[in-house]
């Protein structure tokens, strides 16, 4: 019996790779002051703040509770992630991976959104957290895709096969 019937490459990039980023991010968010540090990090100060102030707005209790829920999601995802893609059922695997897909927009879509049109265009300008948060869904969509238009090859027969004498 197969272990997991993802091909190699697309299993070892969303079952292992994956959830190893989320586990970090989800690490460097709950650790005090992560959560705070994890907030002001979301987008890069000279794109963010318009205005004369380069300070970084108040971490108000609200703040706080959001970036905590965004961290514990992520370790949420990470277990998903492990689960769905070492499962045997073609549905459940390539069900996850069409659901993250268009997850995957939405988590651009965000950045876009904060950033402004402009900005989200300014690549030079961009932190590490943007590079990360448009450059690994980008790279993760098309894994995704690729798994579901079977680009890295069927998958594999998760079944149980029974000898017979």
């Amino acid at each position: 019996m197969t272990r997991a019937i993802l091909p190699t490459f697309p299993l070892i990039i969303l079952g292992v790779v994956e959830p190893l980023l989320l586990l970090q991010a989800y690490r460097v968010g709950i650790v005090n002051p992560g959560a705070y540090d994890y907030f002001t990090r979301q987008l890069p100060p000279d794109l963010l703040y318009t205005t004369k102030s380069t300070q970084p707005p108040e971490f108000s209790p609200q703040a706080e509770l959001v970036t905590l829920q965004l961290v514990n999601v992520l370790l949420l995802l990470a277990g998903m992630a492990i689960v769905c893609c070492f499962s045997k059922d073609r549905f459940t695997v390539k069900g996850y991976c069409i659901a993250v897909a268009f997850a995957d927009y939405g988590h651009i879509w965000a950045i876009y959104k904060a950033l402004g049109p402009e900005a989200f265009w300014e690549f030079g300008k961009w932190n590490d957290m943007v590079w990360g948060g448009v450059l690994a869904s980008v790279l993760l969509n098309l894994v995704r895709w690729g798994v579901v238009f079977d680009v890295f090859g069927k998958l594999k027969d998760g079944e149980a096969k029974v000898k017979t004498k």
